[in-house]
């Protein structure tokens, strides 16, 4: 029994990880089967909080319960990172080792176990190994891929534990081909613990207008083709562009009217993308005039709102000088008329020295 105790409680340290999502367990017996062979078999996890004995479970043999310790947790605070595009990345990853018995403790060498540390990538259906690690061996170890670096040490060193590690990698300026599945395994003699994490590689897109800030119309004629630009973004999937009027006859905001496509995407040496979003509106009305034509672009990168940029819509007759034009005339003929003033002076002022050296 000490044995099969043993070995599930190594599969529940296996199994003990953060996510993001409701926990999941599997949970299973390892027997030992004779002749060197171990045999695998389905259990039932019950999970409690607090004092007290487990749930009750009608189909189960209470004699089958077991109580069991997490030899070996291996787990992550971080199982979903975000990473801007060029950025540093930082995978967190921490493990905890407990010595199964008092006895178990006390019969090995003082100080936390030899540990070796393993981070594999996985995307689009082809893995490598990123970095291994083993304190002590690093000699030996193959060269880290992409700059990897990981921070492999025991944070504690209790002669007979529990003992705590660390195991965090450090990736520099992240690129789209680094984003995927990565697999943290950390060894210990006799166990074995892993962790899966998902990266994903995003940077949010500029959006921008043209031609701005006005667009010219006349009354019964369609205005200039809008063109919006949405650059530099990641990753390409998951793009969306709408085209809004805001104001007008009706007031708020509306869909607006028109033609509308989207331009192939130009790709860019750091991995990221360009496209532009055109409309071609309408024609307008007397009543449209000072609407603004807006481009909204959603992103897997951006707030749920997106991001928009506008222009004013002006209607050729319609226009009336704003109080901004009225204090620019006002200040243009404040400055024509000091400029001619000094003009005056400045004649006057040469005609009366020639007078004076003619006398």
């Amino acid at each position: 029994m000490k044995l099969l105790s043993f070995l599930l409680a190594v599969v529940l340290g296996l199994a003990t990880a953060v996510s993001a999502g409701p926990a999941v367990i599997e949970c299973w017996f390892v027997e030992d089967a004779g002749g060197g062979r171990l045999a695998k078999k389905p259990a039932a996890l019950l999970l409690r909080q607090g004092p007290g004995g487990p749930p009750p479970r009608p189909d189960l043999d209470p004699q089958l319960y077991l109580k069991v310790h997490a030899v070996l947790t291996v787990f992550t605070h971080t199982p979903s990172p975000r990473i801007r595009l060029g950025e540093d990345a930082l995978l967190d990853l921490s493990f905890a080792y407990v010595p199964p018995t008092p006895v178990a403790a006390t019969s090995l060498a003082p100080g936390p176990p030899p540990f070796g540390l393993e981070w594999r990538r996985q995307h689009l259906g082809k893995g490598h190994l990123v970095l291994a690690a083993t304190p002590g061996l690093a000699a030996q170890m193959p060269a880290a891929q992409d700059g990897a670096v990981v921070f492999a040490a025991w944070d504690d060193d209790e002669p007979w534990g529990p003992w705590t590690g660390n195991g965090t990698l450090w990736l520099p300026a992240v690129q789209p081909f680094q984003e995927g599945t990565y697999l943290a395994t950390v060894h210990l003699p006799y166990l074995q613990g892993q962790v899966t994490l998902e990266l994903a590689v995003q940077k949010p897109p500029k959006v921008s207008l043209m031609p701005a800030p006005v667009v010219w119309a006349a009354p019964g004629e369609a205005p200039p083709e809008l063109l919006c630009l949405v650059s530099h973004f990641y990753p390409p999937e998951g793009l969306e562009v709408e085209w809004e009027l805001r104001g007008g006859p009706e007031g708020g905001f509306q869909k607006a009217k028109g033609q509308t496509w989207l331009s192939a995407l130009r790709h860019h040496s750091d991995g990221s993308v360009s496209l532009s979003g055109h409309l071609q509106p309408p024609p307008v009305t007397a009543e449209q005039h000072g609407a603004r034509y807006a481009c909204r672009v959603h992103h897997t990168s951006l707030p749920a709102l997106g991001r928009s940029a506008e222009v004013t819509l002006e209607v050729a007759g319609l226009s009336r000088p704003s109080l901004e034009d009225g204090i620019g005339l006002f200040l243009s003929a404040f400055l024509l008329l000091g400029l001619i003033k000094v003009l005056c002076w400045a004649a006057a002022y040469w005609s009366t020295s020639k007078d004076s050296e003619e006398k």
